[in-house]
């Protein structure tokens, strides 16, 4: 038995078709082919099978190789593609070639068919190896991102939270001790107001990892750059603080076309490499500097270091594929090559400069023209008094429907649901509330499926659900909240927010 070969012919003559089939079997295969004579039949024949190559003739009644071709090339599928014809000229040979055809046979010298789908069924397993090669590579280097940002964040939040936990140990122990000094209640709210301020940067870096934590097929959209980039920066802060201080350079500019998740990966690249370009211990002595700029209808950022520069081969092949300065095991030479390929997805530029003073890069994204949207926030706080409200908290954490509790609970009669079931439950039969704070992700049943329901139920109470939400971590929730009108609070929200959204509410009913 040959080797099976899965072969598209697209040829109109039946005999030459045979003929076709003749000489593979000759060459050792066993054909599974399938013959087709027109655009219909080729398109149709590329989405429903699959194939090992595509032999086709130059010209057909109402259809042509070249065409044929073009539909391959649209298919994004990596096939061979051999030409075999009648008597042609060299001119239409090297056409074919040019328009990318792997090779031109003649039909009436096929000798060497064979020999040719030996080479390029080869040359196109070589290429595959290379394309899931280079996938995996870039999710290495993706993951050596993650790793640089999960070293950066653990730093980050580990400080503030032991400010957190030790002042709240120290506030316990001074309530334990009934402290009768008289500075009891200054050192107190010394305590807890250092807790909150390390709670607050906590919550900052949380918000900061959602840049980096969007769906990459995220549609591209108006993004404030100068919002990424501080994001950035303080998810790279721990690769930076040793090697230079940060100098910002901004001038107002308008949002940009693009997603924040794979700008904030070119930016944290970038930066990173300016930081791991600068030796340790020498923050004094240099700087990586950032700057924003208009420049016609596109806005331009440049991030500059003070490092030795990059030599004038490398600087060549900066963006090409495994082009690394770094040492053997750091990094995998994909970093810049990605971050080619996203500015330039985005209808962007991206170039470098380099003497021995440092290296700049510059991005050019186009501007948007549509303004940035704005997040839900409650209003202020109103000045007359609001009505004594029936408010629900649907939480599967009881740390959260407590602290709701005690926040609003003074002012308000606040019931509480552990779960989406137990909140159905209660509107079957028949409870009802001014306003729902719900959250947004549980087990079992969710936000999502809560407001579905009430939909269908009690239309009004889906009205008055706010979502109390940690984020939207799948496309489907974001999706969701896209879709609504309803308001959202983002967790951990601040006391006086929640405050003002639940009385705004009760006053304007």
């Amino acid at each position: 038995m040959g080797e099976k070969l899965r072969v598209l012919v697209a040829e109109d003559a039946v005999d030459d078709f045979d003929i076709l089939l003749r000489e593979l079997r000759k060459a050792g295969y066993v054909p599974d082919a399938l013959r087709v004579d027109d655009a219909a039949g080729m398109k149709a024949a590329l989405r429903d099978r699959t194939w090992d190559i595509v032999i086709s003739d130059w010209r057909m009644p109402g259809f042509s190789g070249l065409e044929a071709l073009g539909l391959v090339q649209q298919s994004g599928l990596d096939l061979p593609f051999l030409f075999a014809s009648g008597t042609v000229g060299e001119e239409t040979a090297v056409e074919a070639l040019r328009c990318g055809a792997h090779d031109f046979l003649l039909k009436d010298r096929l000798a060497r068919l064979g020999g040719a789908i030996e080479r390029e069924l080869r040359e196109a397993a070589v290429r595959n190896e290379r394309a899931r090669m280079h996938e995996q590579l870039q999710m290495s280097d993706r993951m050596a991102s993650v790793g640089i940002l999960a070293a950066g964040v653990a730093h980050e939040i580990n400080n503030p939270l032991a400010v957190v936990i030790a002042n709240l140990d120290l506030a316990l122990e001074d309530l334990d001790a009934r402290s009768t000094e008289q500075d009891f209640l200054a050192s107190l709210r010394e305590e807890l107001s250092d807790a909150r301020h390390a709670a607050d940067r906590v919550r900052r870096i949380v918000r900061d990892l959602r840049v980096f934590s969007r769906n990459e097929d995220e549609p591209p959209g108006p993004v404030d750059v100068h919002t990424v980039l501080e994001s950035t920066l303080r998810m790279a802060s721990n690769e930076i603080r040793h090697r230079a201080t940060v100098v910002r350079d901004f001038e107002v500019v308008p949002p940009v076309i693009a997603s924040e998740g794979r700008l904030g990966q070119v930016f944290l690249n970038l930066i990173v490499n300016a930081a791991q370009a600068l030796p340790d211990g020498q923050a004094d002595k240099h700087e990586i500097k950032i700057s924003t700029r208009v420049r016609g209808d596109r806005v331009a950022i440049a991030i500059s270091d003070t490092g030795p520069g990059l030599p004038a081969a490398v600087l060549q092949r900066l963006f090409t594929p495994f082009v690394t300065t770094k040492p053997a095991g750091i990094g995998t030479g994909l970093g810049l090559s990605i971050c080619h390929r996203i500015v330039t997805g985005l209808g962007g530029d991206i170039t470098a400069e380099s003497r021995s003073s440092g290296t700049t890069f510059e991005i050019l994204l186009r501007a948007a023209h549509e303004a940035l949207g704005v997040e839900s926030r409650p209003a202020v706080a109103p000045t007359r008094s609001c009505r004594v409200g029936r408010i629900l908290t649907i939480d599967d954490e009881p740390m959260i429907t407590r602290a709701v509790q005690r926040v609003i609970g003074a002012e308000h009669d606040v019931v509480s649901a552990s779960s989406g079931e137990q909140a159905l439950a209660m509107f079957r039969e028949g409870a009802r509330f001014d306003v729902i704070l719900c959250d947004l992700m549980m087990p079992a049943v969710t936000g999502m499926d809560v407001y579905a329901e009430l939909r269908r139920i009690a239309p009004e109470q889906a009205d008055a659900m706010v979502f109390l939400t940690g984020g939207a971590f799948t496309a489907g929730a974001q999706h969701f909240l896209d879709t609504i009108a309803n308001v959202r609070l983002e967790k951990p929200f601040e006391s006086a927010s929640l405050k003002a959204l639940v009385n705004e509410r009760m006053t304007a009913g």
